[in-house]
């Protein structure tokens, strides 16, 4: 079985799989791992692999219409895109001037209201972050570095608000711990019980980050 992949090697002890929006597939393993020992792994994981690609091709298909640039996701509804003389986001559509213009004025309607709704779980859950902002990402929803300083992708506003407080309480956890361990998957499980779900869903909508 021959496929178009990737080959990541480092000093890690356990092989992995990921497959892209996109339908690009990385393996990631140890630096002794021959490339026969990676193939030989994909071919364990075909249907696997097949089973995530028809998942792809699925969400491309059911948002035919995002990619053609016709409609755009406002908090998780589907509105019309619509090229005008001004930009503005109604209860019924998205004005711009361009596609260009996506980006600022999402970020001009939307970002104070979400960096609000980032400092309100932030009390609640008990988890503090030095500062909030927002930024364009092609490949993340957001960020945590070590001064505790947290970004999110402005295009979380085109996400279904569960989807955003998971992505916020996500990062907040990452002010305590850096790293994607099991320590910090209990502590994001301790306010989102049902975190895998939304991870699931959440990739759904990776192909908006090429779009914008």
């Amino acid at each position: 079985m021959k496929f178009d992949v990737e080959i990541k090697r480092s000093r890690r002890r356990s092989v992995a799989i990921s497959v892209s929006h996109d339908n690009k597939i990385t393996v990631r393993c140890p630096l002794g791992f021959s490339e026969r020992r990676c193939y030989d792994f994909l071919n364990e994981k075909k249907d696997w692999i097949d089973k995530v690609i028809k998942a792809h091709a699925a969400v491309i298909n059911e948002n035919s219409d995002v990619l053609n640039y016709e409609k755009i996701y406002v908090f998780g509804k589907k509105v019309p895109l619509i090229i005008s003389d001004k930009n503005k986001i109604s209860d019924s559509a998205v004005y711009v001037r361009n596609r260009s213009c996506v980006k600022r004025t999402f970020i001009k309607h939307f970002a104070p209201q979400f960096i609000e709704k980032a400092v309100v779980i932030s009390k609640k859950i008990g988890l503090t972050a030095s500062d909030f902002s927002i930024r364009a990402y092609k490949s993340r929803w957001g960020c945590c570095d070590a001064k505790k300083r947290v970004a999110f992708n402005y295009l979380l506003f085109m996400l279904p608000e569960y989807l955003q407080e998971y992505v916020i309480v996500h990062e907040l956890c990452h002010t305590v711990y850096l790293n994607h361990s099991k320590k910090f998957w209990l502590l994001v499980s301790e306010f989102i019980p049902d975190y895998f779900d939304c991870r699931k869903q959440l990739k759904k909508y990776d192909f908006l980050t090429k779009l914008y």
